[in-house]
C-alpha cells in the first residue's frame, strides 16, 4: 500500500490573528462611547454647562450611530471592506484626538456626532469581515471575538477610563483611546489580508436598502430591537434598582457593574462557541428564554421577597443577565448574516440601528414603569419585551420553511 493511498487529514482551521486588531478597534470605540456617561459631571464642570446639557453628548452619539450607520453603509457600499475598516478606524482615532482638545460644548458635541458616524461604519463592517474570514463552522467564535472587544470595554475599559479621568483628566482618557485606535489601525493595515472577500457585484448594484425586503430580515431586526428594549429597560435604571431594593450605594453598584461586565465577556465567548456548536437559531432561542426568566426573576425578587433573601438573588441574576444578554449577540448576528450573506455590512448596520433604537425605547419604557409602579417593576417590562422577541424567534424557523416550500412550488 502506497503512502499516497493513506487518507490525509486536513489541519484544523484556526482563527485569523487579524481578528485581534478588529477586537482592539471595537474596544477603543466601545470605551469612548460608554465612558462618556460616567464622565458627565466632570465634563459639565470643565465645559461649564449643566449636567443635563452634558447628557446630550450621550444622546447625540446614539442618534448619530442609529441613523448614520445604515446611511453610511449605503453610501460606501461600492468601496472595499479593507480600506473602509482602515479609513474609518483612522478617522475615529483622529476625531478622538480632536475631541481631547475641545474647548467648548459645541466642539465636543460635533466630535461626538462624527464619532458616531465612523463607529457606525467600522463596527458592522468589522463583524461582516470577521464572518467572511472564516468558515461557517467558526463564524460564531469569530463574531464573538470582535464583539468581545466592545464587551471588554464595558467590563474594564469604562472603569479604567473613569479612573484615568480622575487621575489625569478626561482629556488624558481621550488621548489614550486615540492611541489605542491608532495602534489597531496600524495592525489592520499590516495584518488584514489584502485579498479580503468583497461584496458581489450584484449586491453592490442592488438598491441600498433592498436587503430589508429579504425574507426574515425585518422580523430579525424587530427581534434585535426587542432584545435591546428589554435589556435596557432594566440596565438604564440598574443603579436606582439596586439602591431602592437593596440599599446599595455607589461602591455596591460599581461591584455589580463589574460583575455584569465580566459575565458579559464570558457570555460573549460562550455564545460564540455555542452558536458554532449547536446552531444560531437554537442558541438565540435559549438565551432569549433565559432573559425572560432572569428579568422576571429580578422584579419578583425585588417585590415579593424579603431583603435578606432578595440580595443574593438580585446580584446573581444581574450577573446572569450580563451573561445571557451578551451571549445572545453572536447568535443573532449569525442569523442576520445567514439571511443575506452578500449584504452583510448593510444588514449589520440596520441591526445596529435597531439595537440603538431599542436602547432608547427601553430607557423610555423603564422610566414609564417607574412612574407607574416603581423601580421594582422594570424587570417585568424587560421580561415582556424578551418574551415577545422569543415568540418571534420560535416562529422564524417555521416561516423560513414555509417560504422555502413556496419557492419550490412556484419554481416547478
Amino acid at each position: 500500500m502506497n503512502d499516497t493511498d493513506l487518507p490525509t487529514s486536513r489541519p484544523p482551521e484556526r482563527l485569523p490573528l487579524s481578528l485581534g486588531w478588529l477586537a482592539l478597534g471595537a474596544f477603543a470605540i466601545g470605551t469612548e462611547s460608554f465612558m462618556v456617561a460616567g464622565l458627565l459631571p466632570v465634563l459639565a464642570a470643565d465645559l461649564q454647562v449643566s449636567a443635563a446639557r452634558a447628557g446630550q453628548l450621550v444622546l447625540l452619539f446614539a442618534l448619530s450611530y442609529a441613523i448614520g450607520s445604515p446611511v453610511m453603509a449605503a453610501l460606501l457600499a461600492r468601496f472595499g471592506r479593507r480600506p473602509l475598516l482602515i479609513a474609518s478606524l483612522a478617522a475615529f482615532s483622529a476625531l478622538t484626538l480632536a475631541a481631547s482638545m475641545a474647548h467648548g460644548f459645541a466642539q465636543l458635541a460635533f466630535a461626538r456626532v462624527a464619532l458616531g458616524l465612523v463607529a457606525g461604519v467600522f463596527l458592522p463592517t468589522a463583524s461582516a469581515v470577521a464572518a467572511a474570514m472564516v468558515s461557517p463552522a467558526l463564524r460564531g467564535r469569530a463574531l464573538a471575538i470582535v464583539t468581545g472587544g466592545g464587551t471588554v470595554a464595558v467590563a474594564l475599559g469604562v472603569p479604567l477610563g473613569a479612573w484615568i479621568s480622575g487621575w489625569g483628566g478626561w482629556r488624558t482618557a481621550y488621548l489614550l483611546i486615540a492611541a489605542a485606535a491608532a495602534l489597531a489601525t496600524l495592525g489592520l493595515a499590516l495584518g488584514l489580508p489584502r485579498q479580503l472577500a468583497q461584496a458581489p457585484v450584484a449586491a453592490k448594484r442592488a438598491p441600498a436598502f433592498a436587503v430589508a425586503r429579504e425574507p426574515g430580515v425585518l422580523p430579525a431586526l424587530l427581534i434585535s430591537m426587542l432584545w435591546a428594549t428589554g435589556g435596557f429597560s432594566f440596565y438604564t435604571y440598574i443603579a436606582l434598582f439596586l439602591s431602592e431594593t437593596l440599599g446599595f450605594g455607589a461602591e455596591g453598584a460599581s461591584a455589580v457593574f463589574f460583575a455584569i461586565g465580566v459575565a458579559a465577556a464570558i457570555g460573549t465567548a460562550a455564545g460564540g462557541w455555542a452558536t458554532d456548536r449547536f446552531g444560531a437559531d437554537r442558541m438565540a432561542q435559549g438565551f432569549a428564554l433565559m432573559l425572560v426568566l432572569i428579568l422576571g426573576g429580578l422584579s419578583f425578587s425585588a417585590q415579593m421577597l424579603p431583603r435578606g433573601l432578595a440580595l443574593p438573588l438580585i446580584v446573581g441574576l444581574s450577573a446572569l443577565w450580563g451573561f445571557a444578554g451578551w451571549g445572545f449577540g453572536p447568535a443573532q448576528a449569525v442569523r442576520l448574516i445567514r439571511l443575506a450573506p452578500e449584504r452583510a455590512p448593510m444588514t449589520l448596520s440596520l441591526n445596529a440601528s435597531a439595537i440603538y433604537l431599542g436602547i432608547a425605547a427601553g430607557s423610555a419604557l423603564g422610566g414609564m414603569a417607574i412612574e407607574l409602579a416603581g423601580v421594582g417593576a422594570v424587570g417585568w417590562v424587560g421580561a415582556a419585551c424578551q418574551f415577545t422577541g422569543l415568540m418571534l424567534l420560535l416562529r422564524a424557523p417555521r416561516a423560513a420553511r414555509s417560504a422555502s416550500s413556496n419557492y419550490v412550488f412556484d419554481s416547478e
